[in-house]
């Protein structure tokens, strides 16, 4: 499901509040349906099971992950994606109050435990369970890789220059820079692409690159982007 934090925090005070629900539907979505003793949320075929939880009962329901605190009952749900979305929501029955956080960054699970503890005082939330490693104990990040700098000709830029992507979800916008290119994936901060040849192209600030594609008569048809050890083809859309 793709939505907007407005969207989605409508939907949790409905489901808080049980406005425009039937009591019978609510109780049935936010009652348990099976205790979880999994070690970590997705184990795949990992058969590991621990009673950590147990003080906090911590279960599923009807599309929801439940568990109690002292502040009532606890409603959650987690989504995330391959483009590095990161999201979670949680809402406390008896109390009235939740939080729903969106991040736009693969690290953005990071940020949730210092949120939710700062924020609501949240210290019930299955944290280790979930798999949000907290930012300061996240392991360093490796260096990025070393490329050789070439000078590309300023008419090649301007050939490259020109929107790419996959309509509606993710549209690449890249730009002539002066003397270099610059990338923006939708609303994202722009990117400094610097030449490694006429053709292969690297960002100064992580570790993605990509390779424009030209037809037999020099017209730039798209790119293909480097990006977590896969090869992404993008068309040239204008």
């Amino acid at each position: 499901m793709k939505t907007t934090v407005h969207d989605f925090t409508r939907l949790m005070q409905t489901v808080m509040t049980g406005e425009g629900l039937r009591k019978k539907t609510r109780d049935e979505l936010l009652s348990p349906q099976i205790r979880i003793l999994s070690k970590h949320e997705f184990p795949t075929l990992a058969s590991e099971t621990t009673h950590e939880n147990d003080s906090i009962r911590l279960s599923y329901g009807l599309g929801w992950g439940l568990y109690w605190t002292r502040y009532g009952k606890a409603f959650s749900k987690e989504g995330h994606s391959d483009a590095g979305w990161r999201n979670y929501a949680v809402g406390f029955d008896q109390a009235k109050t939740g939080m729903v956080i969106m991040t736009n960054s693969a690290n953005g699970e990071g940020i949730y435990k210092g949120l939710l503890e700062g924020l609501l005082a949240d210290t019930f939330t299955p944290v280790e369970w979930e798999g949000f490693t907290p930012y300061d104990r996240l392991p360093p990040r490796p260096p990025l890789k070393q490329h050789k700098i070439v000078q590309v000709d300023p008419t090649l830029l301007d050939k490259y220059a020109g929107r790419y992507g996959l309509p509606p979800d993710v549209i690449l916008t890249i730009r002539r820079e002066g003397d270099h290119l610059s990338i923006q994936e939708n609303d994202e901060p722009k990117q400094q692409l610097l030449g490694e040849s006429d053709r292969d192209f690297f960002s100064a600030t992580s570790d993605d690159s990509l390779t424009f594609e030209v037809d037999s008569q020099g017209r730039t048809t798209g790119l293909v982007l480097h990006a977590d050890g896969r090869d992404i083809p993008v068309k040239r859309i204008e």
